[in-house]
């Protein structure tokens, strides 16, 4: 007799996190999703730009996107700092309408991107697409609450300062009140830093626990809360394996992106010659062929540069070529949506295993209880339906009268 093999869960099962993130059904969500994201970033800022609430260029979302990483991230971060900081009536606006907008986008993206791999991982079931967003559609509000929660929560304790602030308007009375209520803003204040800090590290498990559980947006919050006290050790390794993996896998990719592109630009243009040369040096003023830019470093003269194209076929060439690069680029960080998306459900369900004690193929199927569902009300249906109640009357009435029949002969 040959010799069961026993599945261990541990944490090299985040490693398979690199091939889950290959599944062509979130490949593609993934790449809409962030398609999508791009697109609604640019639409709004262009519609606010024309109402003068913003100052900011809509284009500038397209150039972060074809930048390279070492170059866009600092960007981003310096320009929503900048952006958050002295925030006005106006900007709070144009920030709440980017917010909802990615918030609808990726509740319905990122809820059936982990309902896929949460079947992928604890059942080695395969969903369809469509399965996976009638899920995400049916739990849309679960998703798209859970994120919130946290932040409804440090809102809430910011403006009871706010309001104890307002108190300290009123003369002698508001200093004196606020003088000694401020323990009382300072145990705000702490609690804003847990319920913020925590809910930030917890975020990542709150759509894997809607899939996985089937549950609403507070069973997400509660879970992602408990699993990060319970278990802090844990989480932490898991975090680390799955962030140096995760890094190491980008690296990769990003290079053969980079080597891709860099190979067909150099066979290309020794074919085409002189022209294909100045459309390449046309692209590089204008974005970055790297995806991570540790690869190749412009030199100051390429920078300072200034190459124009006077014929409009050479312009569309280099057009073309900008958005060839700008989808490759986009499918690099489709890889790490799908990888985070995926790392975080498989470490969800490993948290779940050490602290609930639940098996890792415990997943909730909606489709089995529509199914039960089903075959109960045909029952019903055939009980309480009058044709098959006369039919079976007739028929305990004929074996009546035959079991008669026979007893008379």
């Amino acid at each position: 007799m040959g010799e069961t093999k026993t599945v261990v869960h541990d944490w090299r099962d985040i490693f398979r996190a690199f091939k889950m993130a290959f599944d062509p059904k979130k490949v593609f969500l993934g790449y809409i999703g962030l398609l999508a994201s791009l697109v609604w970033c640019v639409v709004a800022v262009a519609f606010f730009s024309a109402l003068k609430l913003v100052s900011t260029n809509p284009y500038a979302f397209i150039k972060l996107a074809l930048s390279s990483a070492r170059e866009g991230i600092p960007l981003a971060v310096k320009n929503s700092l900048l952006a958050i900081m002295p925030l006005d009536f106006g900007e709070f606006i144009v920030l709440g309408v980017l917010v909802f907008g990615l918030l609808v986008i990726w509740s319905l993206i990122g809820g059936a991107i982990t309902r896929i791999a949460s079947l992928d991982y604890a059942r080695d079931e395969s969903v369809s697409l469509m399965d996976a967003l009638k899920f995400a559609r049916k739990k849309f509000w679960s998703y798209f609450w859970s994120p919130l929660v946290p932040v409804i929560g440090v809102l809430f304790f910011a403006l009871c300062n706010v309001i104890g602030g307002m108190i300290g308007r009123v003369p002698v009375l508001g200093d004196i009140a606020v003088a000694v209520g401020f323990p009382l803003a300072m145990l705000s204040g702490l609690l804003m830093v847990f319920i913020g800090g925590i809910g930030a590290l917890g975020l990542c498990f709150m759509f894997p626990t809607i899939s996985a559980e089937g549950s609403d947006a507070f069973d997400a919050m509660s879970r992602a809360y408990s699993y990060v006290l319970s278990r802090p050790k844990q989480f932490i390794w898991y975090c680390i394996v799955n962030t140096l993996f995760g890094l190491t896998c980008l690296v990769i990719i990003a290079f053969v992106a980079w080597l891709m592109i860099r190979l067909s630009f150099c066979t290309v243009g020794l074919g085409m010659g002189q022209k294909f040369q100045a459309v390449q040096s046309f692209i590089l003023q204008k974005c970055d062929i790297a995806c991570l830019g540790f690869c190749t470093t412009p030199s100051a003269e390429a920078k300072t540069a200034v190459v124009s194209l006077d014929r409009w076929s050479l312009k569309f060439l280099a057009g073309m070529l900008i958005l060839y690069v700008g989808l490759i680029k986009l499918a690099v960080w489709t890889f790490v949506t799908t990888y985070l998306l995926s790392a975080k459900t498989i470490i969800y369900f490993l948290l779940r295993k050490e602290i609930d004690s639940t098996d890792v193929t415990d997943v909730y199927l909606e489709e089995k209880i529509e199914e039960k569902k089903e075959i109960s009300t045909k029952e019903t249906d055939k009980l309480f339906s009058p044709t098959e109640g006369t039919k079976e009357g007739r028929s305990s009435t004929e074996e009546g009268y035959k079991s008669k029949e026979g007893e008379a002969v």
